[in-house]
C-alpha cells in the first residue's frame, strides 16, 4: 500500500508562506506539485495580482505547476450588498468589553 498522496495541491494565497512553498517545490526542493489553486477574493491589492501573474510566468509554467485561478465572486460586494443572501458577510456590532476580550 503506498503512503504517496494521490495529488499534491497548493493553496497559493501568494504571499511569503505560499510563494515559497512554490519556489521550492519548482526548484525539486520540494516534493512536486500537481497544481496550485489561487483562491481570488476578487478585491486583492493590484500588487497582488501582479505578483502572482510573475509567479506563474517565470516560476509555475517553467515547472510544469499549472496555477488553478478560482472565485466566487467579490468578497467586498457581497459583504455590502444585502441582496447575495447567505453569502452575506455576518459582522458583529458589539464592542468586546475587558470581560469577553
Amino acid at each position: 500500500m503506498s503512503t504517496e498522496p494521490a495529488l499534491r495541491l497548493l493553496s497559493l494565497g501568494a504571499g511569503v508562506q505560499s510563494t515559497t512553498l512554490l519556489l521550492l517545490a519548482a526548484e525539486g526542493r520540494l516534493p512536486k506539485l500537481d497544481g496550485a489553486i489561487f483562491a481570488d477574493t476578487g478585491w486583492e491589492p493590484a500588487t497582488v495580482y501582479t505578483h502572482l501573474d510573475r509567479l506563474e510566468r517565470e516560476v509555475a509554467q517553467p515547472a510544469g505547476i499549472p496555477i488553478y485561478r478560482v472565485s466566487a465572486g467579490n468578497i467586498r460586494n457581497d459583504a455590502l450588498d444585502p441582496s447575495t443572501g447567505s453569502r452575506r458577510c455576518r459582522c458583529s456590532s458589539r464592542t468586546p468589553t475587558a470581560a469577553t476580550a
